[in-house]
């Protein structure tokens, strides 16, 4: 039998989105995962809670690997997927896990199935994604106990479209046209793939920067959520968020059962700052869903 290392499926072609997301991997800081400590900190007694000694365990996205608690996770579950499109990102986070790393596994995969290619280069032909795309299947991993999409939202199709050299309006349009529909089959993907058990959902719903203004701060909505969480995720759901890349409308479409959402600050670089939603989600029951199908 291969060991661990070796159990790598790859992607066949390179496309905008995989291009997208391994340049801005390989721009990552050196002192950033200092800084990131208490954002997988939070994440840590978010997953405390839900992951159970023994857990077969996907994080999808998980690029560097900066913002989680791998270490700690990979002590917890007994099987340990590391997926992301870039596979140098996703072999170097698992080389960081030293004697962890015989039940943790590196894997190269679009978890999108090309949507996110497809739509990117829609739009930059100019019209409207292709319809009628398959059912979507699940991880090439199999069947999870807990599957992580962490913080790959809003990545799916901006960092592409974005390289594409589209205008500011062009993009925003083909946000709002292709981002629903592809986090949409993404979201049925990861709850096809945990049948039996829960996604964490991560999703960095509002972000400041200099440039990037917000009705409120990111302390009011965090004190808020410590005395109200419902009051604070109304007032954030106020602030100017991606188009788009919010999987929660999904999930209550979907009939998907909500039992657990936390709230934290993600302080991205000396500059920008995001609030991340964890919102920790059960498939729908036996009939899974409309769309909920695997193969």
């Amino acid at each position: 039998m291969p060991t661990a290392a070796a159990r790598i499926s790859t992607t066949p072609d390179r496309g905008a989105a995989e291009a997208a997301n391994r340049a801005r991997n390989c721009q990552a800081e050196v002192g950033r995962r200092r800084r990131w400590g208490p954002a997988r900190d939070a994440l840590w007694r978010l997953l405390d809670a839900h992951v159970r000694p023994g857990a077969s365990v996907a994080v999808v996205g998980v690029g560097n690997g900066d913002d989680l608690p791998l270490r700690r996770l990979a002590r917890r579950a007994g099987r340990l997927d590391l997926i992301d499109i870039d596979g140098d990102a996703a072999r170097a986070a698992r080389r960081r896990l030293l004697s962890r790393r015989s039940r943790v596994t590196a894997v190269v995969a679009d978890v999108t199935d090309g949507d996110a290619d497809r739509a990117v280069q829609a739009a930059v032909a100019g019209h409207a994604p292709p319809p009628g795309m398959a059912p979507p299947r699940r991880l090439a991993g199999g069947l999870y106990d807990v599957v992580v999409a962490d913080l790959l939202y809003t990545q799916l199709l901006f960092p592409a479209l974005l390289d594409a050299g589209l205008p500011g309006d062009a993009v925003e349009a083909a946000l709002a046209e292709a981002g629903p529909p592809v986090t949409r089959r993404l979201v049925q993907r990861l709850h096809a793939s945990a049948p039996e058990g829960i996604v964490v959902h991560l999703h960095d719903l509002l972000g400041w920067w200099p440039q990037r203004g917000q009705p409120f701060g990111i302390d009011a909505v965090l004190e808020l959520g410590a005395r109200d969480l419902p009051a604070a995720l109304a007032l954030a759901d106020g602030g100017r968020s991606p188009v788009g890349a919010d999987p929660r409308p999904v999930l209550e479409e979907l009939g998907a059962d909500v039992v657990d959402t936390a709230l934290w600050r993600w302080p991205f670089d000396d500059v920008a700052e995001y609030l991340v939603v964890a919102t920790v989600a059960r498939s729908p029951g036996p009939a899974r869903g409309p769309g909920l199908r695997s193969r």
